[in-house]
């Protein structure tokens, strides 16, 4: 297929880029004309910048759309960013790939649509996170819903995607305090869990997803559910050094873990990435 990957300079659309060109797909990565991103051999750039309205113009006819861009600001002050780039965008780009005879449409949603809870998420939970930026996201699913019957669509609620290159986040951000003997924080005993996935695999259910003959809305997440403290041990145990804690102040709202049932029923996806090997490959790679 003919796809344009939006976000491809970004730690996820960084790692899928490649694994689109090795699969045989003729690749567009969009990037921002700041970026200094140069795309994987076999692949083409364009620029395109989703803080602002898109000029239909400026883009390309394509099989297939795959939305993976970020806005990296913070609410409040960058309240009119985030919806641009999480939602406002996603309309403008589903209407293109209709107008241009496109077939699919993949948005990376975020399980934070969630909110927080005792169980397991599965993808028929409501949709009670209340924050600005899971707000974003959920407006941006029902718009992609809104397309299924124009559009093969897949909607990806991702759990804390992990690997190597990965800045900001939480899974370097707790590497870099047990690497530097710094305290990791914890909240009512290391709430909340969560359940990440390795990037590989990630990148291997959007190959999968792009072979379905239907529409779904799927929670993308790994198999083991960890606590910020069991995180924190776990890279203790790859790096060698006893991670060290302070009790935090801040009462957790509840976990954070996907069901992956329905991940496993439609893809041979096991064995994963366990995430003690994961994160060795991360370390190794900083």
């Amino acid at each position: 297929m003919r796809i344009l990957l939006v976000g491809a300079s970004g730690f996820v659309g960084g790692h899928l880029a490649p694994r689109l060109v090795e699969a045989g797909h003729d690749l567009i990565c969009a990037v921002r004309a700041s970026s200094d991103y140069t795309p994987p051999e076999g692949a083409t750039r364009i620029e395109l910048d989703l803080s602002r309205q898109l000029e239909p113009d400026a883009l390309p006819a394509v099989d297939a759309v795959l939305h993976f861009a970020q806005a990296n600001v913070r609410f409040p002050e960058g309240a009119r960013e985030l919806d641009r780039v999480n939602a406002a965008s996603v309309v403008e780009l589903l209407d293109h790939a209709r107008e241009t005879g496109a077939t699919r449409f993949v948005y990376a949603s975020s399980a934070s649509v969630y909110g927080f809870g005792d169980d397991p998420f599965a993808e028929e939970a409501p949709l009670a996170g209340n924050d600005f930026y899971a707000a974003t996201k959920i407006a941006a699913e029902k718009l992609v819903g809104a397309y299924d019957e124009l559009l093969t669509t897949a909607i990806l609620r991702l759990v804390v995607p992990y690997g190597p290159g990965q800045a900001g986040r939480m899974v370097p951000a707790v590497a870099n305090r047990v690497a530097s003997g710094e305290p990791v924080t914890l909240n009512d005993g290391g709430r909340p869990r969560m359940n990440p996935l390795y990037v590989d695999d990630l990148a291997r259910v959007v190959l999968g997803v792009l072979e379905l003959d239907r529409s779904a809305v799927l929670n993308v997440a790994g198999d083991e559910a960890v606590s910020i403290k069991e995180l924190a041990e776990t890279i203790g145990r790859v790096v060698g050094r006893e991670p060290q804690f302070e009790n935090g102040s801040a009462a957790a709202p509840g976990d954070l873990v996907a069901s992956t049932t329905r991940l496993h029923e439609l893809f041979d996806l096991r064995p994963l990435v366990p995430l003690e090997e994961g994160l060795r490959r991360t370390l190794a790679a900083s």
